[in-house]
């Protein structure tokens, strides 16, 4: 059993008919593509039910990551609308002190009409890590919100209908604490999974893999015996370039294919960012890239992602956890890596500010 990628579907589609898409042309289609050659097909990969399992769960894990980004987005422009001078003064929206404090405290004339006990009880009892409970920051947290609600009053006047939109801001945020609790009941089933089949864990011995990453790259990949060779496990994530020559001549810089798991990719390039800065191999390759090659930093994250991908391969396929080395083959630790990069493979802003789409000038 085999299974055809939907892009080269779609293209030979294209190409045989001119008609819109129907189950009977796909049926045709998938019957013709063995006779007109190209990349080699490759069996159809069923996982075992618990790793589809983790697939799944870290899939539905990504969703209400991207809703609640999108509801602290939404809480931002509405914050930054409406009371401007509210954003300089809550701590960061992602804290639980904040999320509370909307909640209750965008109305001005609640906020200004409550007492600044009343206020300060709030805030000691929302407060939560290293946010104090008491003292000059509830002090100040209570005279700011204050100050922003005059703000607010006298920029609007009685063009908004505050209590409304308080309505409206409690609506985004019950919902967005909605998927944070589903998204934290993910995370230990998630866990629990993971922990049953990669007993060892050696995915996260590698830099950048970290604990949320290593489920969602092994519940893409499943397992290395799938896979042929380190060349083919890259072709399956798909970060490679097109290509582009002809006549002799070829074009570098092209962009990524389309081809691969876009969640896989995401994965590795969060991954490659933070690998190139604590492994000195992959750093020197970053490094190289950036200020001998003229790549910008996408690419060169790109290269990285790509060595990123062989490491996972051969730690899956041996279950030998990564060792960090420096360029001697010598065994070294993570402050030491990181020493080391920091010493050699750092790359100038001058240099960065001359990949950059936007160029800016540089300062001297």
């Amino acid at each position: 059993m085999t299974r055809v990628k939907g892009k080269r579907v779609k293209a030979l589609r294209r190409y045989l008919s001119e008609h819109a898409k129907t189950d009977l042309a796909d049926a045709h289609v998938l019957a013709a593509i063995p006779g007109f050659g190209g990349p080699e097909l490759d069996p159809l990969h069923i996982p075992a039910p618990k790793s589809h399992a983790l697939q799944r769960l870290t899939k539905q894990r990504s969703r209400f990551q991207d809703a609640i980004a999108a509801a602290k987005r939404r809480l931002l422009d509405l914050i930054r609308w409406a009371s401007p001078g509210l954003e300089r003064v809550l701590p960061d929206l992602g804290t639980r002190l904040s999320i509370a404090l909307l909640q209750r405290w965008v109305d001005p004339e609640v906020t200004l009409k409550a007492r600044k006990t009343t206020m300060a009880t709030f805030i000691a009892k929302h407060a939560s890590g290293n946010h104090p409970h008491s003292g000059p920051f509830v002090d100040a947290l209570v005279e700011g919100l204050r100050q922003a609600a005059r703000e607010a009053r006298d920029l609007h006047r009685r063009h908004v209908d505050f209590a409304e939109l308080q309505a409206e801001i409690a609506i985004e945020v019950d919902v967005m604490n909605a998927h944070m609790t589903a998204r934290a009941e993910l995370d230990r089933k998630i866990e629990a999974l993971y922990t049953e089949l990669q007993p060892e864990d050696v995915l996260r011995t590698i830099p950048g893999v970290g604990r949320r990453l290593a489920p969602v790259l092994f519940g893409l990949l499943h397992s290395a015996d799938r896979f042929r060779s380190e060349r083919h496990i890259r072709g399956f994530c798909g970060l490679f370039p097109r290509r582009s020559d002809s006549g002799g001549a070829e074009r570098p810089g092209q962009k990524i294919t389309q081809g691969g798991n876009d969640r896989i990719k995401r994965a590795l390039m969060l991954a490659a960012d933070t690998a190139r800065k604590i492994d000195p191999d992959l750093a020197e390759v970053y490094w190289r890239l950036m200020t001998g090659k003229g790549h910008h930093h996408k690419q060169a994250l790109c290269a990285v992602a790509n060595r990123l991908v062989n490491r996972i391969f051969r730690v899956l396929r041996s279950g030998k956890p990564y060792i960090l080395r420096d360029q001697d083959g010598r065994e070294i630790t993570c402050a030491e890596a990181k020493a080391l990069v920091a010493a050699r493979y750092i790359v100038p802003e001058a240099i960065r500010a001359t990949r950059r789409a936007n160029r800016s000038p540089i300062a001297v």
